[in-house]
């Protein structure tokens, strides 16, 4: 084939939007964007987390590759036939970059962004990029032009362009948020790695008829497969034929086990992968198993992985259980998955004391905001152990000694503002699994609210909180921890911003059906029957403590 029918080229972000000829527009037979916030999450947490292993190691991922561009040449610019959701999800975060607010990105990366949307050149402006004819005006005048953040829900619900800005938006402000599983340090750096070493393919097509052809033949090729499809074509084909349908039978098993569980088979080969490594993984998923399934037996690997799955199913069902309800609410699952897979699949004789265990490091690690890398080495540390059946005893004490290097979490638990904290919500929930006996698992949804018994708007003129409370004692006591308590939506709609004789009454159910579900709120009634005051606070606070250490200490 001739090569000036097509032409590859491996192209940054910054050129793929910042050359000279870049002008992209959507042919009219092109789909409307369509990404939805599963595929935006997954575009950022990818670019989060190559460009933290490139942090911690220059030599990993020190280009993240994004994926193919598909184009046919018009004129000055392109026709985009493959690639569009990529390249118009790419404009809109430049967009929410130059928009929001507080970023305080330097000169140079936010010329880079803006450069990025429209050309900056001197004369007529110029678009990087156009969408459908149909719905270029709505692109253009709710993103492109300005992105306004105070759009109500049903602008927004109405308008996908602007559904993808507000995800990043989040995205964004999560990131900035130390506390964060995905805070990113150097908001600046980060972009830089986006626009230099964040790369694409762009294939650029002399006819379009060839770009179509191009772009039909490279997806049944596979260049989107997932890395599962490439694990199973690769265990495949180290095969004889006469094996391949037993093969092929139990994967199908797999596949289904995974769905009923709730899981993705991506998520099981991930757990898979931990399992194998006990170590953390360094290149792509498929890559990784590629290596570490050099060595095994196809037949015997694929049986393996069904039990694995089988066990997760039981770990994933089993809601009976306050431990594993417990390390539900952990913002990262796959480090106490894999141990306690690890246990099941090595039938580990200490099961029972290891789950527990494990609530105890992962909740006193969060509340003292123990970093990732921390909690990281430590887990792999734990999965080796269970592989080789240590005892429970030499668990414990690999705990113990990393939780001794850093701060105490109950210092945490005397800070003044616990409510600013994601893990206040599953404190509170542990600390009510332990007041009850007839368990039920609550989750963590829209309608489980955070109650402030002094509430946020105390000063309002027609309550009497500004005589019982200062606006120091409001400033120390509001949202820490003896102040805060849970309810479900509606009794939190009706409880808040009340007196506290009225509030007692929400909290009893007077009027609603029935009292309030939750042990931690009745206990504010027995404990605090008249009045709500400083004194009430600290002693509910204390209160609070001593229960979360009952819980989460563990014994020397």
């Amino acid at each position: 084939m001739s090569l000036d029918v097509f032409k590859p080229e491996n192209l940054s972000i910054e050129q793929v939007f910042g050359n000279a000829d870049s002008f992209y527009q959507m042919p009219e037979y092109q789909r409307p964007y369509s990404w939805d916030k599963e595929r935006v999450e997954q575009l950022w947490f990818d670019l989060v987390e190559a460009y933290k292993n490139y942090i911690e190691d220059s030599t990993v991922d020190s280009n993240y590759f994004l994926g193919s561009l598909v184009v046919v040449k018009n004129g000055q610019g392109y026709d985009v036939i493959d690639g569009q959701q990529r390249m118009t999800t790419l404009t809109i975060l430049f967009c929410v970059l130059r928009d929001l607010d507080k970023l305080n990105l330097p000169d140079t990366r936010m010329n880079k962004v803006k450069h990025s949307i429209k050309d900056l050149l001197g004369g007529k402006e110029r678009l990087k990029l156009t969408t459908q004819l149909n719905n270029q005006a709505l692109f253009e005048t709710t993103v492109i032009n300005k992105i306004n953040f105070q759009a109500s829900k049903a602008k927004i619900e109405e308008n996908r362009f602007l559904q993808t800005a507000f995800y990043f938006k989040s995205l964004i402000e999560e990131s900035q948020n130390p506390s964060s599983h995905y805070y990113i340090n150097d908001l600046s750096g980060f972009i830089k790695y986006i626009f230099e070493q964040t790369t694409l393919i762009r294939v650029v097509c002399y006819d379009e008829s060839f770009a179509i052809k191009l772009f039909t033949v490279l997806n049944d090729r596979g260049l989107d497969l997932a890395s599962s499809d490439i694990i199973k074509a690769y265990l495949l084909q180290k095969l004889s034929e006469d094996k391949r349908s037993s093969f092929v039978e139990v994967w199908k098993r797999v596949e289904t086990i995974c769905k009923q569980a709730g899981e993705s088979l991506q998520m099981v080969l991930s757990l898979y992968l931990y399992y194998l490594k006990s170590g953390n993984p360094k290149k792509n998923l498929h890559e990784e198993l590629k290596l570490e399934l050099k060595n095994k037996e196809p037949i015997e690997t694929i049986l393996f992985i069904e039990e694995f799955a089988k066990n997760l199913s039981e770990i994933n069902d089993d809601y009976q259980d306050k431990d594993i309800s417990k390390l539900r609410y952990l913002p990262q699952s796959i480090y106490w998955k894999t141990i306690l897979l690890a246990a099941k699949q090595t039938n580990y004789q200490f099961y029972n004391e290891l789950k527990n265990l494990l609530v105890r490091y992962y909740y006193q690690s969060w509340i003292a905001d123990g970093t990732s890398n921390r909690i990281k080495q430590t887990s792999f540390n734990i999965l080796k152990m269970v592989k080789d059946g240590k005892d429970i005893l030499d668990i414990k004490k690999e705990i113990i000694n990393n939780l001794n290097i850093y701060e105490n979490y109950l210092i945490s638990l005397d800070r003044s503002n616990i409510y600013s904290f994601k893990w206040h919500k599953p404190l509170l929930l542990a600390i009510e699994y332990h007041q009850q006996d007839k368990y039920q698992f609550i989750e963590i949804n829209r309608d489980l609210h955070t109650e402030h018994i002094l509430p946020k708007e105390w000063k309002n003129d027609e309550l009497n909180w500004k005589d019982i409370f200062s606006d120091i004692d409001v400033k120390k006591y509001l949202n820490s921890l003896g102040n805060l308590t849970l309810l479900s939506g509606k009794k939190n709609i009706r409880a808040s911003n009340r007196n506290y004789t009225n509030k007692k009454e929400i909290y009893n159910g007077k009027g609603l059906d029935g009292k309030s579900s939750f042990e931690i709120t009745k206990k504010i009634m027995e404990d605090a029957p008249n009045e709500w005051n400083v004194a009430e606070i600290i002693k509910r606070k204390d209160w609070l403590i001593n229960q979360a250490k009952e819980i989460f200490d563990i014994k020397k």
